[in-house]
Parts: structure tokens; C-alpha cells; sequence
């Protein structure tokens, strides 16, 4: 028994040695990155912006798979799915924890996954609306919307970030609005100019172009303080709705995946949030660089988890 004994211990000893290598190496081909959506959006060009610099510091390429569909859960399961040998990842956002809290997926993020660190927070989310509509700001929104009960047309995708923020507003406020699942980004900004939809919620980096055209209003920041680069845009806060929600964007890999993986790609990642380059190719986009280790970004995920949860009864319908 004490020959079996120590037998098993060298198998365990070898097998350790065999992962700490794998991980002294990585990586030593390209790395492919999910990101749970299509192509042109605020969460595939964070994840590009994120990447050009992060293959720099770890010396190789991480080509972008995207996997649209079903709220996100398609390219979460692939990667939940994949082998924990560090070359193939995820890269997504706030928008998972909504679809765990509606039961369209059965795990959180810390549950299912290796968090790996946290490089992007977006707090320019907002309200974009047809330069038509009557209303500038979300008092005015509100206010129409009571006057005209559910004739607003708000677009979203069921199970989304957006769809928590139209139905935070709904419940604060009152007001009865005609929430329609309009499709991706690029779909509910098609409506949005297409005067099918009234209102959209969406980030103010993807309407900016829209805005300066005049065929797009954006009338509220989802924040208590004026966006940088967007003073003039009044905020919820400004209108009386405390309703702050910040878009954060992590890094997962499958769950299993070394330690010693993680722990390197947390220290690149801390490198490329430092880059002055990367910092001003984030401001571009309205959006910041940040840095949260893994232990961190669990916290931070747990405790969005926990204000998401404040309004389960209004997602889930129950």
C-alpha cells in the first residue's frame, strides 16, 4: 500500500511539474480570444484596442472569434467548454451577469470561469434618441412616456445591460414604456435611424458619430458626473434617477486553467492598463483603461452581482 502510496505522489509531483512548465512557456502560439459578440460594437472594438497592446507584452497573437447570439451565452459556453490550457479565452461584459440572474445561463462568471483580470471600465453608457422625438433629457423622456403610456419605443436585447437600465428607469420612475428587443448594437442603431425605434440604450462612443451628424440625440448618461468629452450630455442624476451603471469588460479563461497562466497574463494586462498609448486610445473611445487583479475583479463582479439582484422581480418577470 505504501509503495502505491508513494507511486500516486510521484504521478501527482510529475503532473505539477508538467503544468508548471506549460505555464513557465505560455504562450507558444497564438491565443485565441471569444468575444460573445459581433464584430463593430463597443465590446469587440474594447477587446481589440485591449489586445494590440497586450500581444506586444506577452509575444504573441490573439486573434478575436466572434460568437453572437443567445444574450452571449454561445461564446461563454464555448470557452467554459474549452480545454484550460490557456489558448482560448473570453473577453466580455457586465451583460453575463444579467443572463445568469435570468436563468438563461446556469453559472456566474466566478463560478464558471478563471478570472484573469479586468482592463476596461465604460462609464459612458446612455439613452440615444431620434433626433424626432419631443424629449432631450431623461426628465423630459419620463414625462412624455407618463403622458403617453407605452408608446415610447425603447430598444434593446432581451437579456442585456441595456434591458436592466429601461427597466431600472421604468421602476424609478414610473413610467410605462414599449420595451422591444431590437437586436445587437448595430441592429438597434439601424432602427434608431431608421425612425423605428424612439429610444435605444447603447454607449456614447457608437452614437458619437450619429451626434455630430444631427440624426442622433444622446439625452442621458447612465452616471452621476458629465462624461468626459460630453459635458453638454446631461446625466440621470441631473434628472433625478440615481441610476449608475457602469460597463466593465473582464478577461476569463476556462476554469482548471494554471495558476501560473493567470498570474501572467494579470501582470501583462497590469502593464498594458499603464501604457500611455493605451490610456489615450481609451479616451478616444470614451471608455477607461483599469486595472483590477483577479481577486479584485471577483470582488467587483460579486458585488454588481448584488445590485443587478435589486431587480431580479423586473428581469425575470416572477
Amino acid at each position: 500500500m505504501r509503495t502505491i502510496g508513494k507511486f500516486a505522489s510521484l504521478l501527482a509531483i510529475i503532473a505539477l511539474a508538467g503544468t508548471a512548465a506549460l505555464a513557465g512557456t505560455w504562450p507558444e502560439k497564438p491565443v485565441e480570444i471569444v468575444v460573445p459578440t459581433s464584430p463593430g460594437g463597443d465590446t469587440d472594438t474594447n477587446c481589440r484596442v485591449f489586445l494590440k497592446y497586450l500581444e506586444k507584452e506577452l509575444g504573441q497573437s490573439m486573434p478575436v472569434v466572434n460568437m453572437a447570439g443567445a444574450a452571449g451565452t454561445i461564446g461563454l459556453n464555448n470557452v467554459k467548454q474549452a480545454k484550460p490550457d490557456g489558448y482560448r479565452a473570453l473577453f466580455y461584459h457586465s451583460g453575463a451577469l444579467i443572463a445568469h440572474i435570468m436563468e438563461m445561463m446556469d453559472y456566474s462568471i466566478p463560478e464558471g470561469f478563471e478570472v484573469a483580470g479586468m482592463p476596461v471600465i465604460d462609464k459612458s453608457n446612455c439613452f440615444a434618441s431620434n433626433v424626432k422625438t419631443p424629449y432631450n433629457d431623461i426628465r423630459e423622456l419620463v414625462a412624455y412616456a407618463k403622458a403617453h403610456p407605452g408608446e415610447v419605443s425603447f430598444g434593446t436585447e432581451s437579456g442585456s445591460f441595456t434591458h436592466l437600465h429601461i427597466l431600472a428607469l421604468a421602476e424609478a420612475s414610473g413610467a410605462d414604456f414599449n420595451i422591444v428587443d431590437a437586436g445587437t448594437a448595430a441592429e438597434k442603431t439601424t432602427a434608431l435611424l431608421g425612425g423605428r425605434i424612439d429610444v435605444i440604450g447603447t454607449q456614447y462612443a457608437l452614437m458619437k458619430q450619429y451626434i455630430d451628424k444631427g440624426e442622433v440625440k444622446c439625452i442621458g448618461i447612465l452616471s452621476d458626473q458629465r462624461l468626459a468629452g460630453a459635458e453638454n450630455v446631461t446625466t440621470f442624476a441631473d434628472s433625478g434617477y440615481n441610476l449608475v451603471f457602469d460597463k466593465f469588460f473582464y478577461m476569463v479563461f476556462p476554469k482548471g486553467t494554471p495558476k501560473a497562466i493567470i498570474d501572467r497574463f494579470n501582470a501583462a494586462s497590469k502593464k498594458v492598463a499603464e501604457n500611455p498609448d493605451y490610456i489615450a486610445d481609451c479616451k478616444k473611445n470614451f471608455v477607461n483603461a483599469s486595472y483590477m487583479t483577479p481577486d479584485e475583479a471577483v470582488q467587483y463582479i460579486n458585488s454588481q452581482i448584488t445590485l443587478y439582484k435589486e431587480y431580479e422581480k423586473a428581469l425575470t418577470g416572477q
